[in-house]
């Protein structure tokens, strides 16, 4: 319990980038889904203390000041905050007393609410925050009967903090047990437990090839995971987290929707957070910017991601180009730098669309040309 406790006493550098993207991502999602005329529930099965030791709002916070002003005009709104370490709850419930919107707390293991939430998502939108503590708190399928509500018409949409880099290390320090001589024991027990949290066998190669870096055995349990969360969600991206910039990610976070919107809103607010960490260490106080090379856009490059994409989904209208792209590469370009490379293509003679010249028409058909 002190290590958990421990975790709170200070924001770390991490922990507010990672909170800035809930933060980017909440109000534009908020003003979208008001529009459904449904009932607005926020989850966060992590909640913590909803406080820092330092100050800085935690999560909780942060959504009840993202949920308030829709529940000033008159929007049915609730913040649902589930902390299951005693003390942590006692300082939630303290934190979020004088809360100026609805908000209920909950003392316990968040899977003690999941058949609730997933009663609330018939008649609610509904976004999920994941953020636990470390790698084995949280089993894949744990949501997965609210997920599954999607597929009944509810709106559903999950934010998760998967614990990349702690998962790496768990399983690698366990490899003399399960994969003694580089080949996962498949039937072992830990292993068994460990494709429960990461929703498949994809980390068995990936863990244990030591050709590939650290971050980039990473960056590829994220794709997995991501990958394996489309089994619900038709629309996911992941976006690795780190604490400097050339640092491998402490984690990633994975987004899921069943609406191509959702991924064009989380994707504008990762880019923000992104390139605001790229500001911050190599702009600001500088006399002469230096940002990485790969961070600067260029607009050929977007224009050759827009092509390759085009060719693997075939015809389909400007917006979907655009999202697709964005799936293809996410958390790098924003809708205004694809919307822009999609215009140039046209003019190049690279790619034709059914309305004149090289005005955006969501609804355009768009396909390549020979």
């Amino acid at each position: 319990m002190d290590n958990v406790l421990d975790f709170f006493r200070e924001k770390k550098p991490w922990s507010k980038y990672k909170d800035l993207i809930l933060d980017y991502y909440l109000e534009p999602y908020l003003h979208k889904v008001k529009t459904l005329g449904k009932p607005i529930l926020i989850v966060d099965c992590f909640a913590g203390p909803g406080k820092f030791g330092d100050g800085l709002l935690g999560s909780p916070l942060i959504i009840s000041e993202r949920l308030r002003p829709l529940y000033e005009r008159g929007a049915n709104v609730l913040g649902l905050y589930i902390e299951k370490d005693a003390e942590l709850y006692n300082q939630l419930e303290a934190n979020t007393r004088d809360s100026r919107v609805p908000v209920e707390t909950r003392s316990g293991d968040f899977r003690d609410q999941v058949d609730e939430i997933v009663d609330l998502a018939r008649h609610n939108t509904v976004f999920i925050y994941v953020d636990p503590i470390k790698p084995s708190d949280l089993f894949f399928d744990d949501l997965g009967s609210v997920y599954a509500r999607l597929k009944g018409g509810s709106s559903v949409e999950t934010l998760i903090n998967f614990m990349s880099a702690g998962f790496l290390r768990a399983v690698t320090g366990v490899q003399h047990l399960i994969a003694p001589d580089g080949v996962v024991q498949t039937d072992h027990e830990i292993v068994l437990r460990w494709n429960d949290v990461a929703g498949g066998e994809y980390w068995h190669e990936i863990a244990f090839t030591p050709s590939l870096s650290e971050g980039g055995r990473t960056d590829m349990l994220a794709q997995g995971y991501a990958t394996e969360l489309k089994r619900w969600f038709d629309f996911v991206i992941p976006f690795p987290i780190r604490a400097k910039y050339e640092q491998v990610p402490k984690y990633h976070m994975v987004f899921g929707s069943g609406h191509p919107d959702g991924i064009e809103l989380m994707n504008t607010a990762m880019v923000k957070a992104r390139r605001e960490l790229v500001t911050s260490e190599f702009v600001v106080g500088r006399l002469f910017p230096d940002e990485p090379e790969r961070e600067v856009i260029d607009p050929e490059e977007v224009k050759r991601i827009v092509i390759e994409t085009s060719r693997q989904s075939g015809k389909t209208t400007w917006k979907m180009l655009r999202v697709y792209s964005t799936m293809n590469y996410p958390c790098m370009y924003n809708k205004t730098d694809f919307n822009r490379a999609i215009k140039g293509l046209i003019r190049d003679g690279r790619l034709a669309s059914d309305c004149p010249g090289t005005k955006i028409q969501e609804n355009a058909l768009i396909w390549t040309l020979p």
